[in-house]
């Protein structure tokens, strides 16, 4: 038999698409080559061929996840974007207080949001915006006094 007749077999059997049969027998069971191959009846090769082409290997799997999740990446800031003013973001004179450490934090995370969503996520400025985002919340947590509780509570 060829690989269409392996295909009609094994549709009419499981009365669904081969792309089906295959994601239920290598995603959901986790099925390997010899099994799936003895589960559907057919050659090991074929079965293969067909995981292979329908990109159900495991590895395959995690880079189509991976590239999903970068491309949701890309739309990650629209409001702040749109909202966006380089001469907001730029402080006056600071007088080294900690309201000016929250402002100027605040215009870095404004201006690092633009970054990425105007390079759709591919900018390499834009891994700077976790460390920003925590320093944000390292200043509430200051101003709530919980790093003083933690270091009394450590001592």
């Amino acid at each position: 038999m060829r690989y269409l007749q392996y295909k009609g077999v094994v549709e009419r059997e499981y009365k669904m698409s081969l792309k089906k049969v295959m994601y239920q027998l290598c995603v959901t069971e986790n099925l390997n080559s010899v099994e799936g191959a003895k589960k559907l009846g057919i050659a090991k090769e074929i079965f293969v061929s067909w995981r292979r082409y329908f990109r159900l290997e495991d590895r395959q799997i995690l880079f189509d996840q991976t590239v999903e999740g970068l491309m949701q990446l890309k739309n990650l800031y629209p409001e702040e974007s749109a909202n966006f003013d380089a001469r907001q973001t730029v402080a006056s004179a600071p007088a080294n207080t900690l309201e000016d450490l929250e402002d100027a934090v605040d215009g870095l995370i404004t201006y690092y949001k633009h970054i990425h969503y105007t390079s759709e996520g591919l900018s390499l400025k834009t891994a700077k915006l976790p460390l920003y985002k925590f320093g944000k919340a390292m200043v509430a947590d200051y101003r709530r006094g919980e790093l003083v509780k933690e270091l009394q509570a450590e001592s």
